[in-house]
Parts: structure tokens; C-alpha cells; sequence
């Protein structure tokens, strides 16, 4: 209990210092989602259920002892006649008592050793899948938070787009009034405007439901967030090659490890199904106390101690040993094609995340020049507009391709760190060293709030 009330208070402590020390980084909600998610928690207590199948395969092997203390209250009269042949009536009543303790050891029993062996299998299985189940809400930490980034700046975005909107139409107006414009331009720039001020709300409903998803896991509502650096500067990546990529996910990758952990299981459980073809011996040791046992010892007190062998030959089940090394083994095969399916994923994941990371921030640059030439179209489109060579569809569909490339380099920027960090968590999982230096290399200094956009 004092353990629990300390991880309660402790797990406090932490909420308040993330309220007052607001703003977020990525580092401090990795570790408030390590300490509180319930999903986290709720493995955490599957892991160490887990690990007691180590116990459970040991005490098969170790002595088993057991007593047993019984009291009888007998009632009754005995009739028995006499020399003249009249009949005498005695009082039976008198209490048994029986008293017994006994020991058995197991000296060969296949079945037994199999589930020592599987209880280690089991027990490792589970640190698998914990493994395994921690990357994955990490991953979905790091996805919440970036999906706040990215809400976030497409609320900016948005705003910018509509305040640009606004320009447009004032600008139509004008024109209209001077005599210069035609009223088809001011409402299709109105129109445009309108759908700028849905995509406004839907962004900020975005946001709210991003924010809250975040608070899940985090425990706290983040007022303010750390974003990406305005430059990412691409970072090199070790080991450099995709095979190294491969081999250590191979070796390491939690996923892959539950299936062969899980391969083992099924493998030791035609060993323990196999079992009861053969013989098995065991070490019997008892003492028994009893005290009028029966009528006819009800005034003897007996004591025995006994020490022997016990074997025991199957003969025949009616094929159930048989019908159930046939089970254990599909289901042996059915592992083994896990263990190669989780392999192919695990492959064609790391590839995915590798190329991510290799091509990301090519792809930024290209994004980057997008933005810049769709800005100097929006500019050369006002000019123009202001020449009399462009109309005003052209300046709004400028405006709506500069809007787009933005949009596409900020989630672009986004992936891009994504990806090195789903690539270090496919091939050896997530800690706090990589989220650290993730967050060093990649994230700025200077916080945005949340709340007021």
C-alpha cells in the first residue's frame, strides 16, 4: 500500500510540473505518457503476470507436500451378549482422529520438465510483447504530438489564407467601385473567402480534438508546444546502409522476438504433449497418526511412516496423446509462419521508414523552392492584377497553390523526423536517449501556445 501511495503521489507531482512548467516537448510527454497512459500501465501488468510462469513451470519440479487433520465425531451403542447369553449395551461414543502429512518428488516426469522449460519460454514471451507493446504507444505518443504540431500550423495557415481572402475581396471591391473590376470578381473572391474561413474552423475543431488526444496519454492539457526548427538540417543516420537497418531489426525487433519466443512455446508443448506416452517416477514419503480409526481400533493409537516409489506407465488414452501432439504441432507450424510473416512486415517497414529518412529531406528542399515560387506567383498574379493582365481568379489561385505547398512542407518537415525515430523504433525500439537527441537536433527552443489561435 505505502508503494502505491508513493506511485500516486508521485505520478501527481509529475502532472502538476507539467502544468507549471508548461510549454511541452516531446521529451517531457514521452515520459509523462510512460508514467500514466493506462494503456502503458495496463502492459506493464500483463508483463509481470508474465514473468510468475516462471514459478509456475519450477513447482512442478519441486517437492510437494501436504497434510491433512481430521476429526469424526462418532455416536452410537454396541450390543454384544454376555456368558448367559443376555445382551449388554455399550456407549460407542468417542471421536477419530486422523493425522497425515506426505511428501512427493518428482524423479522423471517429461511433462513436467517440458512445462519448466515452457514457463521460461512464456516468461520471455511476455517481455516481447511488452516490448513490443511499449513501441507502440510510444509511437503513438509521438504521433499525437506531431499531429498537434500539424494542426496547429494549419490553423496559422488557415488564418493567413483567410486574412489574404479578405484582402482580396477589399481589393475587388475597390476595383468594382473605380469601375475597373466586374461584380463576377468580388463574389467569386467572396466565395473564396468563404470556403477559406470552413477550412479556418475545421482546422481549429482539428486542433481541439489533436490537444485532447495528447491529454490522454500526457495527463495534462498542453498550453504550449515546442515545433519543429524553422531549417531542419538533414542529419546523417548510423548505420548509413539499409541492410545494417535490416540485420539489427532482425536480431532486435520486439515483434519478431514475441513470434519466436511464441515458436518456442508451441514447440516445448509437443514435448509436454508427448508426454504421456512415457513413464513417469516419483519419491512418496508420508506419516499418518490416527486414534480409533474404526470401531474395532477406536481405543488403539497408530503411528506409520512410509517411503517409497511410485511408477506410473501410460498403457492407453483412447488416442487423445496422440490427437494432441498432432494439435500442439500445427499449431508449431502455425508459429513458424508467424515467426516469417513478422519477419516480412518487420522488412518491409524498415525499407518504408529508411527511404523516409534518405529521401525526407530532399523532398524539404523541393517543398521549400514550392513555397517560394508559388509566393513570388502570388505576388507577380497582384501586380499583374493591378496591370490589368491578370484577373482575379489568378491571384486567388495562387494564393490557394501557396497555401497547399505550405501545408505539404510543414507535414512534409514533419514526417521527415517521424521517420528517424519510427526507424530506430522498428529496429531496436524507442528510449529516452533517442527522443533526447531527437529532440536536440530537431525541435526549436522557442514555444507556441495553443490556446488563443
Amino acid at each position: 500500500m505505502w508503494r502505491t501511495a508513493t506511485q500516486i503521489l508521485a505520478l501527481t507531482a509529475l502532472g502538476l510540473s507539467l502544468a507549471q512548467a508548461n510549454p511541452v516537448s516531446l521529451s517531457t510527454a514521452w515520459q509523462a505518457a510512460r508514467q500514466q497512459d493506462p494503456s502503458l500501465l495496463a502492459a506493464i501488468a500483463e508483463k509481470d503476470a508474465g514473468q510468475t510462469e516462471r514459478a509456475i513451470g519450477r513447482a512442478g519440479l519441486l517437492p510437494q507436500i501436504s497434510g491433512s487433520l481430521g476429526r469424526t465425531r462418532m455416536r452410537g451403542d454396541l450390543d454384544t451378549p454376555d456368558a448367559r447369553g443376555d445382551m449388554s449395551r455399550q456407549d460407542l461414543s468417542y471421536t477419530s482422529k486422523i493425522n497425515e502429512i506426505s511428501v512427493q518428488q518428482t524423479v522423471f516426469d517429461w511433462g513436467k520438465i517440458s512445462a519448466y522449460r515452457q514457463g521460461h519460454a512464456k516468461a520471455d514471451h511476455a517481455l516481447a510483447v511488452f516490448d513490443t507493446q511499449a513501441t507502440e504507444i510510444s509511437e503513438r505518443l509521438i504521433n499525437r504530438y506531431f499531429q498537434v504540431l500539424l494542426t496547429q500550423q494549419n490553423v496559422v495557415l488557415a488564418q493567413n489564407n483567410l486574412a489574404a481572402a479578405d484582402k482580396h475581396i477589399q481589393v475587388g471591391q475597390r476595383h468594382f467601385d473605380l469601375g475597373e473590376g466586374t461584380i463576377t470578381a468580388v463574389h467569386e473572391a467572396q466565395s473564396r473567402r468563404d470556403i477559406a474561413h470552413a477550412r479556418w474552423l475545421v482546422a481549429k475543431d482539428n486542433l481541439v480534438v489533436a490537444r485532447r488526444e495528447l491529454q490522454e496519454m500526457i495527463g495534462v492539457d498542453p498550453q504550449q508546444v515546442y515545433p519543429l526548427q524553422t531549417e531542419i538540417q538533414p542529419v546523417g543516420i548510423e548505420p548509413a546502409d539499409l541492410s545494417a537497418w535490416l540485420d539489427m531489426a532482425m536480431q532486435r525487433n520486439a515483434q519478431i522476438r514475441a513470434a519466436q519466443q511464441d515458436l518456442q512455446v508451441n514447440a516445448l508443448e509437443i514435448q509436454r504433449a508427448f508426454s504421456a506416452h512415457l513413464p513417469s517416477l516419483g519419491l512418496v514419503a508420508g506419516l499418518r497418526k490416527t486414534e480409533g480409526e474404526s470401531i474395532s481400533s477406536r481405543n488403539e493409537k497408530n503411528s506409520t511412516r512410509s517411503f517409497g516409489y511410485q511408477v506410473n506407465v501410460p498403457i492407453f488414452s483412447g488416442g487423445e496423446t496422440h490427437a494432441r501432439v498432432q494439435q500442439a504441432q500445427h499449431y508449431r507450424d502455425r508459429s513458424q509462419h508467424l515467426v516469417d510473416a513478422a519477419r516480412q512486415e518487420i522488412a518491409v517497414e524498415v525499407t518504408r521508414q529508411y527511404q523516409g529518412v534518405i529521401s525526407g529531406a530532399e523532398h524539404i528542399l523541393a517543398l521549400q523552392r514550392a513555397v517560394e515560387s508559388s509566393r513570388l506567383a502570388v505576388t507577380a498574379s497582384e501586380r499583374g492584377y493591378q496591370g490589368g493582365t491578370h484577373g482575379i481568379r489568378d491571384i486567388l489561385d495562387a494564393q490557394e497553390r501557396l497555401y497547399q505547398a505550405q501545408l505539404d512542407l510543414t507535414q512534409k518537415r514533419l514526417e521527415y523526423v517521424m521517420a528517424r525515430l519510427k526507424l530506430a523504433a522498428v529496429a531496436d525500439g524507442l528510449d529516452g536517449q533517442v527522443i533526447e537527441q531527437t529532440t536536440t537536433l530537431f525541435f526549436s527552443q522557442q514555444a507556441i501556445g495553443l490556446v488563443d489561435l
